[in-house]
């Protein structure tokens, strides 16, 4: 509070005088932890956990992220209120304007600030990209990745062989101060892994690679209490241009060093170099013709799998019913999407194209 002018402090003061009022004093309760715990606990992993838990629900109500505009927006009723959560950021370390906006205030941080605030929401915030469901994506969660992103840098170094034989590297993701190291390994595939015994410190090393484009969830190794993240050559080659970069030196090293087979370095360079992988975290699908045409099927054992896909379809804007068929599986049987090729006049001015001969979709 001690950064904060007279005018300021003299309007938060007499914002006392208006907590009787239970909806204001429900509103003042989430930035006033937040300025009582900086104060009292200091700035470190724990504070900025909670802090980025506290933004994550403010951000994903009633406010507004733009990677374009570099902006991320926190709303309010009250001019005091809105105040208060400038105080609050601002013990974080995040500068920001309170602005008069259409019957309510605006918090908002701009540049640096925001791409701050973004990396703070993103790799300390709630888990909203735990366990691989693509249906709790969202407009504002991709902006935010694309801010968090900003800053972000990939480099290795160390490149070895083990006692077996196959070449390794460390490569290290970092973003603001916030850095992973991932053991790399070039073997009959490209293996990125990361291996801990904490697992928030997993937890940590799952986002950064998230950051970097690449889907990545946390899995326990065995009965013992350790945690791994690991992801193959098809995952890392949809990642952002930093990580492939850096991939693709390391394998260019290990052909100079004379290491690896140099037809099985230039299928990895291929993927790594396009891009030309599928959609992260999109299946398979099978493309064929049935009695002449076009039919484009995905099958799993997996009703929720089935229905993710259904969801997914929809969201797109393809109709139930009219653009593909649903049939869930019975008695331990696979169930079975499919559509026709009315699926792709659907398509048409939309954010996707076929993958030809693969049967996935991508965005243009």
């Amino acid at each position: 509070m001690k950064r904060l002018g007279e005018e300021v402090r003299s309007e938060l003061e007499a914002l006392r005088d208006k907590l009787n009022n239970d909806k204001i004093a429900r509103e003042v309760v989430a930035p006033a932890l937040l300025l009582i715990q900086a104060e009292k606990l200091g700035i470190n992993e724990e504070t900025l956990k909670y802090f980025a838990a506290v933004i994550s629900n403010t951000i994903g109500g009633d406010g507004h992220v733009s990677a374009a505009d570099r902006k991320v927006v926190l709303a309010s009723g009250e001019r005091e209120i809105a105040l208060l959560w400038a105080a609050a950021l601002a013990a974080y370390g995040i500068e920001t304007e309170v602005r008069d906006a259409d019957r309510k205030f605006d918090v908002v941080a701009s540049g640096v600030g925001a791409a701050r605030l973004a990396r703070l929401y993103f790799l300390y915030g709630a888990p909203l990209l735990e366990g691989g469901d693509n249906r709790l994506k969202n407009h504002k969660l991709d902006e935010t990745m694309k801010l968090a992103a900003e800053g972000l840098n990939v480099s290795w170094e160390g490149l070895r062989r083990t006692e077996k034989g196959h070449v390794a590297t460390d490569l290290t993701i970092s973003v603001a101060g916030t850095a992973v190291k991932y053991n790399v390994y070039l073997r009959s595939d490209i293996l990125l892994e990361f291996t801990s015994t904490d697992r928030s410190r997993a937890e940590l090393a799952a986002r950064l690679l998230r950051l970097a484009g690449v889907t990545a969830e946390v899995k326990k190794v065995g009965d013992r209490d350790v945690w791994q993240v690991r992801a193959t050559i098809d995952k890392l080659a949809a990642g952002r241009e930093e990580l492939r970069k850096a991939l693709a030196e390391v394998v260019r090293k290990a052909v100079e060093n004379g290491w690896i087979d140099e037809k099985r370095a230039e299928r990895w360079l291929e993927k790594l170099e396009s891009g030309r992988v599928l959609m992260e975290g999109w299946p398979k699908y099978k493309v064929g013709l049935n009695k002449g045409a076009l039919e484009v099927r995905f099958g799993s054992p997996n009703p929720d799998s089935i229905a993710c896909e259904a969801q997914r379809l929809e969201n797109m804007g393809l109709v139930k019913g009219d653009h593909f068929t649903v049939k869930m599986p019975e008695g331990g049987r696979r169930a079975t999407y499919q559509s026709s090729g009315r699926v792709l006049n659907a398509l048409r001015g939309s954010p996707y194209t076929a993958l030809g001969g693969s049967g996935s979709w991508r965005r243009s």
